[in-house]
C-alpha cells in the first residue's frame, strides 16, 4: 500500500495515498483502502477537538476513547490540542490499521496515548464505567457500537459519533431506518433534521438501557454525514424520553408534532405522514455552543472561517423550534417567488416571531410563526 506524510492540526500522519473519483458536485471522493482517511472530515475533527476543550475544562484529568481509529487522526489529536487529558485509549481491529496507528504515534510525542487492537464492542464493555468522552467514527451506521459505549461512559461525559447512512435516515430506505433505528422516517425537504433527529431519539433510548440520560450539545449535518454530541449524565432519563414524539407532515408544508403516531388528515385533505419517534427538544446548548467559538477564535485551525460561519449559525438555531422551512420548497409548492431570506426574516421578526436561519440548508429558516403567516408575507 502506497502512503503519504500529511499534517492536520497539530498531528503529523502517515496515511494510504489518496485514491478516488470526482463526484457530480466536485468534490474528490477518497476510495475504499484497506485503511480508510477522509481529509474531508477534517472540520468533523475540528470540531471534535473544541467541544473536548470546552468540556474538559469543566473537569480535569479527561480520558478519552477512539474505538473505531483506522489511522488514529481523531485519537492523535484529542491527545495533542485538548488540555489536561489524562489518556486517550485508540483502538482498531485491524492489524493494518494497528501498524498505521504504530508508525502514527511514533511521529508524534504524546505520552498520554494507549494503543489497543481489539474487537471495539470488547474493549468498550471491558471498561465499564471508565471515559468522560467516547467518539464512535464507524462507516455506516453507530447503531451497532452504541450500547457498549454508553456502558463505557463515566458520567457527567460526552457521547461523540458519527452516522454516514443519511439516506436511510432521511428516508431513501425506510426500511432499513425501522430495522437499524425502530423509527420511521420521512422524504421531505426537510428529511435530514428529521433523520437527525431520528438519530438523536434512538441514542437516548439505548442510553436510558444504561441509566444515562443524553442531552445534546452540539449537532450537525454536514456533507454525508450527521454528527452529534450528547452529554451523558446518570438519571433522568424518564424525563427526557417525554420530550420524543411524532412528526405529522404534510405535503402542502404544514407540520405537527404528537407525542402518538396518530396520522390523520391535514387542514388541506391530505392525509399526512408520520415519522419517529425521535427527539423534538433542542440540538444543541447554546452557552455551550457559544463556549466554542470563543475558544475558536483563540486557536489556529485552517477551516476557522467556515467553522466560525457553521457555529454561529448553531448557536442561533438552537433555541428555535424543530423542523425548518425551505423557502424554495415552499415557493415551488403554492406557486410563488420566494423573496430574498434576510427580507423574509427581517419582516417575521418585525410581526414578533422569531426567525433565524439553520445550518441545515442555505434556503431554510426556522420561525414559530404558522405557515399562513410565512405564505402571507411570500405573496407580499
Amino acid at each position: 500500500m502506497r502512503t503519504q506524510r500529511i499534517r492536520e492540526g497539530r498531528v503529523e500522519l502517515e496515511v494510504p495515498e489518496l485514491e478516488g473519483f470526482r463526484a457530480p458536485s466536485g468534490d474528490f471522493v477518497p476510495s475504499l483502502t484497506p485503511v480508510f482517511y477522509n481529509p474531508h472530515m477534517e472540520l468533523s475533527r475540528d470540531v471534535g477537538v473544541l467541544v473536548a476543550r470546552v468540556f474538559g475544562r469543566r473537569g480535569g484529568g479527561l480520558r478519552i476513547c477512539d474505538p473505531l481509529a483506522g489511522v488514529g487522526v481523531r485519537g492523535l489529536r484529542y491527545a495533542a490540542e485538548v488540555e489536561g487529558v489524562r489518556e486517550v485509549v485508540i483502538n482498531d481491529s485491524s492489524r493494518e490499521a494497528f501498524r498505521f496507528l504504530c508508525r502514527n504515534l511514533s511521529l508524534n510525542s504524546l505520552p498520554n496515548v494507549t494503543l489497543r487492537c481489539e474487537e471495539a464492542h470488547l474493549l468498550l464493555w471491558s471498561q465499564r464505567r471508565s471515559f468522560g468522552l467516547v467518539d464512535l467514527d464507524p462507516f455506516g451506521s453507530p447503531a451497532p457500537f452504541l450500547e457498549a459505549s454508553c456502558a463505557s461512559l463515566l458520567p457527567p461525559a460526552v457521547l461523540a459519533l458519527t452516522a454516514t447512512d443519511t439516506a436511510c435516515l432521511a428516508g431513501v430506505y425506510p426500511s432499513a431506518c425501522f430495522r437499524k433505528y425502530g423509527a420511521l422516517p420521512v422524504r421531505t425537504e426537510y428529511s435530514h433534521e428529521v433523520g437527525m433527529r431520528i438519530l438523536i431519539g434512538f441514542c437516548q433510548r439505548v442510553g436510558a438501557i444504561q441509566g444515562l440520560s443524553l442531552l445534546p450539545l452540539l449537532c450537525h449535518s454536514t456533507r454525508h454525514y450527521f454528527r452529534l454530541y450528547l452529554l451523558a449524565r446518570r438519571g433522568g432519563a424518564n424525563r427526557l424520553l417525554r420530550e420524543q414524539g411524532y412528526l405529522l407532515a404534510c405535503r402542502c408544508g404544514r407540520r405537527a408534532v404528537s407525542r402518538r403516531p396518530a396520522g390523520g388528515r391535514c387542514e388541506c385533505g391530505r392525509e399526512r405522514e408520520v415519522a419517529g419517534p425521535l427527539w423534538l427538544g433542542r440540538l444543541g446548548e447554546g452557552r455551550f455552543v457559544e463556549e466554542m467559538v470563543e475558544e475558536l477564535r483563540k486557536l489556529d485551525f485552517r477551516l476557522r472561517d467556515q467553522e466560525l460561519r457553521m457555529l454561529g449559525t448553531l448557536a442561533e438555531e438552537v433555541e428555535a423550534p424543530p423542523f425548518f422551512y425551505d423557502s424554495h420548497a415552499l415557493a415551488r409548492r403554492w406557486s410563488l417567488s420566494p423573496p430574498r431570506l434576510e427580507r423574509l426574516l427581517e419582516k417575521l421578526r418585525e410581526r414578533g416571531y422569531l426567525a433565524v436561519r439553520t445550518h441545515f440548508s442555505p434556503t431554510g429558516f426556522r420561525t414559530d410563526a404558522p405557515l399562513e403567516e410565512i405564505l402571507e408575507l411570500f405573496r407580499e
